[in-house]
């Protein structure tokens, strides 16, 4: 790593700015040239063999630490009672990827095929399947472990071998938790899963995780990518260091070309030159910020915000934000069940398992949580008479109301999609501990709760949302916080499926093995926490319950679409920025659908093949594998 004045005096081929999930693969690859120079600008710090973040389970111990997290907040969301929303990102080398849930996830066959079908050629499944692989390790559970928690649905021929990332089973703590969910998911009439990567990932069963088994450590951009390749003579770091703008050479009618980056250090600004390209992997609130401060997005906000130079007017620049929501409801257990609860309530608890697990690699802090499930509206509603008409309905009737709300047709496309019997309308996700959903505008403090007694939390996570929001700067500041508007819940078919899928989660409290654990009230039904309504009896009081009750699953994308800029775009499907012949930008902004699950894994596969991209080895339709 290098001081200011150092980083300063080089000038690079690639000046990346983020050294985050995406940015480090970028550097990792590009580097691996040793013509090419490559400059990442981190704002956080390197925290690397930080247990705290090498923990698999000690997550929640960074959201909402200015030394980890942004700690993000969003404006108050109507469709959530007005709760403002709390968003833990990765202000640290390695960004949300050295501070989330461990949990890894893979997008559908259709998921990523919307993505040519939108105008994207080349970003299809088959077009990112290599790429998935490329970024992973994947680890087989022994066959003890295997015997517990039912692994069997992995199809090892369809996993990576090689690649950074090492993805496994935690071997060290299996809780029961994760013993009795496939059986119970089995019971309840879920399909038997198939492995995800084989294009539909319908059925229950337990997770992935971005944990290398050998160290029992987090695997992470920073781990995998940065670390290995630190000392490479082509490579240089520069952290605790904010972009605030892309510099331009404007010449006539053409695209303006980047010729460095701002960068401030200390409250001391610095030029850092770029004679190829400045690739933008600030995620998705650091990189529409990053665009606008430098002139690129709608003319009207940036005016407002005191930007008066103006590079390209494009208003499609921080707007079609789009989150998974994640509904969490939480049903009392029997007390000789344990929870995540003796260790949020007792600090001396706390305190062993911490000690277990940085002297041992032992304990509850080893294991990230696995239990998931991936529901077609089928299963998700059975009673729903014409879903096809109910689905279509509601999004034609929100189209008429809002008619220049989606140019490019994504509400039609997502709505065939939740119809398909092989895909997803919803992630279960179950947690083994109680939520307190009041709590909303702290991440850190979701899972803090004062309802005595152990606690799960059924999670019903959207796969698909259809509502958008926006992220915009309303200031030349680089240090203020854009304002975040995800829009929850402003689509209504977004709060039906909510209301819908959290009265399926509470139909699975009726199943063995997990009926067994829970603690019962005198009519046989499961007990909810005091500040709950109690048990919804039909779908206007489900969706009551949902909209008191729902809080983000940290998978924002959108905000830098990669479509036609008639579409809606900001990037073209070379990810290069419209308006502009030599920037780029490499992360989930960049996604134009959400995906169902958890985003880190193809967020690793986008910049991979982005990597290749660069090198000139993949074309948009083929790639170099």
């Amino acid at each position: 790593m290098s001081s200011a004045e150092d980083f300063a005096s080089k000038s690079y081929d690639y000046v990346i700015c983020g050294g985050g999930t995406a940015g480090l693969v970028l550097a990792a690859r590009l580097t691996e040239d040793p013509n090419v120079t490559v400059g990442v600008i981190e704002a956080g710090a390197n925290r690397l063999n930080d247990p705290l973040i090498d923990g698999p389970n000690t997550f929640l111990q960074l959201w909402d630490k200015p030394e980890y997290d942004w700690s993000f907040k969003t404006v108050p969301q109507k469709g959530t009672e007005n709760f403002v929303h709390g968003w833990a990102r990765g202000k640290v080398l390695g960004g949300s990827s050295a501070i989330n849930y461990n949990m890894y996830s893979m997008a559908s066959r259709q998921d990523l095929d919307n993505w040519v079908e939108l105008g994207n050629k080349g970003w299809g499944f088959d077009d990112l399947a290599p790429y998935y692989r490329k970024s992973e390790t994947y680890n087989k559970a022994s066959k003890t472990l295997s015997a517990k928690i039912n692994d069997k649905y992995v199809d090892p021929l369809l996993r990576g071998t090689n690649g950074p990332i090492q993805v496994s089973f935690c071997e060290t703590d299996c809780q029961w938790l994760q013993e009795v969910w496939p059986e119970t998911a089995i019971n309840a009439g879920y399909p038997q899963p198939k492995d995800p990567r084989s294009g539909s990932a319908l059925g229950g069963f337990n997770q992935l995780t971005t944990v290398d088994p050998k160290t029992v450590r987090r695997s992470y951009s920073a781990r995998a990518y940065y670390e290995p390749n630190a000392e490479r003579a082509n490579l240089s770091l520069l952290t605790e260091a904010l972009v605030t703008r892309v510099e331009f050479e404007k010449s006539g009618s053409g695209n303006a070309t980047a010729t460095g980056v701002k960068v401030s250090v200390n409250g001391n600004e610095h030029t850092i030159k770029a004679k190829r390209e400045v690739i933008v992997c600030g995620g998705v609130v650091n990189s529409p910020q990053i665009l606008e401060l430098s002139g690129i997005g709608s003319a009207d906000v940036l005016r407002k915000a005191g930007i008066n130079d103006i590079i390209f007017d494009n208003p499609n620049v921080g707007e079609n934000l789009n989150d998974h929501t994640a509904t969490g409801i939480p049903v009392a257990v029997k007390d000789e069940y344990p929870t995540a609860e003796v260790l949020l309530r007792n600090p001396e608890i706390a305190q062993q398992a911490f000690e277990a697990y940085i002297n041992h690699k032992a304990g509850p802090f080893t294991n990230a949580p696995t239990c998931c499930g991936f529901l077609p509206l089928s299963t998700v509603a059975p009673n729903l008479d014409d879903a096809q008409a109910h689905v279509k309905t509601m999004i034609s009737d929100f189209q008429r109301a809002n008619p220049d709300a989606d140019p490019a047709g994504r509400a039609e496309l997502l709505g065939r999609q939740l119809l398909n019997r092989n895909e997803a309308v919803g992630q279960l996700v179950v947690l083994g501990v109680g939520a307190d959903i009041r709590n909303a505008h702290t991440a850190s403090k979701v899972f803090v709760h004062d309802a005595p007694g152990n606690w799960i939390t059924l999670g019903m996570c959207s796969t698909r949302s259809i509502s958008r929001g926006s992220i915009h700067i309303d200031s030349s500041n680089p240090t203020k916080h854009p304002r975040i508007d995800p829009a929850y819940f402003s689509h209504p078919l977004d709060l039906d499926l909510a209301g819908r899928s959290i009265m399926h989660a509470l139909s699975l409290t009726q199943y063995e093995p997990l009926r067994s654990k829970l603690k019962l009230d005198e009519n046989g039904n499961p007990i909810l926490p005091p500040w709950t309504a109690g048990l919804p009896n039909n779908l206007e009081e489900a969706k009551a319950l949902a909209a008191g009750n729902t809080v983000t699953e940290y998978h924002p994308i959108g905000t830098c679409c990669m479509l036609p800029k008639e579409k809606g775009g900001v990037v073209d499907s070379e990810l290069k920025v419209y308006g502009t012949s030599n920037v780029r930008v490499v992360d989930a902004s960049i996604f134009p659908t959400h995906v169902q699950g958890n985003i880190v894994s193809l967020v690793y596969a986008v910049a991979e093949k982005a990597a290749d991209l660069i090198k000139g080895k993949a074309t948009n339709g083929v790639n170099g594998h």
